[in-house]
């Protein structure tokens, strides 16, 4: 988003999406469990160590490995709890990387409406399908799928709008980083999985996979594109 000035566009699509953030938070405020504080307090710590490294991309993008954090969160924190989760992810990242305040505001409100979307997903999934391992597999696998999408979608329009780049030009949807997306959504599933059945204290056991998931992914960037320029916008 080059400058410190935004096209008209560009303005009235951030200002939409956080109209739309502010309704959907005020709309299911009071519809989620009840608050579980040590899982939030886990979640979250963990969750802002893992946002606050992004690994640079190309087209202005950073990449993270938080979205098994944000699964989790989604499929189990209140939207209070979730809400918070969210703002301070992104101040952990702010406070390393210093990033334009309306790009950050941007950002929060993408993460939080995918990750709505992404609850929505998971609750009609366990609700449809058998209250077992498997159902909860396959509905946390929904779930993390319904997030990378309206993220990828969501960015793609700020970026078209405010630098020009067109979905297919900004890169979001090369099918090597939706994959990369995707296996890093897999891990969400023991994840989640084990933390419902032992307790918020799995999370720490089952997140051992992404400490090879961010080299690997960031090996996979720099062999596909190098930079470009400073990383302003961010992709899941």
């Amino acid at each position: 988003m080059k400058g410190a000035r935004l096209s008209a566009p560009a303005l009235a699509y951030i200002a939409g999406a956080s109209v739309l953030a502010i309704a959907v938070a005020a709309f299911q405020w009071r519809s989620k469990p009840a608050d579980d504080l040590v899982l939030f307090s886990v979640m979250t710590g963990l969750g802002m160590l893992a946002h606050a490294y992004p690994v640079r991309g190309f087209r202005h993008q950073a990449y993270q490995v938080t979205l098994p954090f944000i699964v989790i969160a989604a499929a189990t924190l209140s939207i209070p709890q979730l809400v918070a989760f969210i703002i301070l992810i992104h101040l952990a990242e702010q406070a390393r990387v210093r990033r334009r305040l309306y790009i950050q505001w941007f950002n929060v409100c993408d993460y939080f409406l995918s990750a709505a979307a992404a609850a929505a997903v998971y609750q009609r999934a366990t609700w449809l399908l058998p209250d077992a391992g498997l159902g909860h597999v396959a509905a946390a696998l929904s779930a993390g799928c319904a997030f990378v999408l309206l993220n990828r979608v969501l960015l793609a329009g700020a970026l078209w709008l405010a630098r020009g780049l067109s979905p297919l030009a900004s890169g979001l949807f090369q099918s090597e980083l939706l994959a990369a997306d995707l296996i890093i959504a897999w891990v969400a599933v023991p994840m989640l999985v084990l933390t419902l059945q032992a307790g918020p204290w799995m999370i720490l056991v089952t997140a051992g996979p992404l400490l090879l998931a961010r080299p690997a992914l960031s090996a996979l960037l720099a062999r596909r594109h190098a930079p470009e320029r400073p990383v302003v916008a961010r992709a899941a």
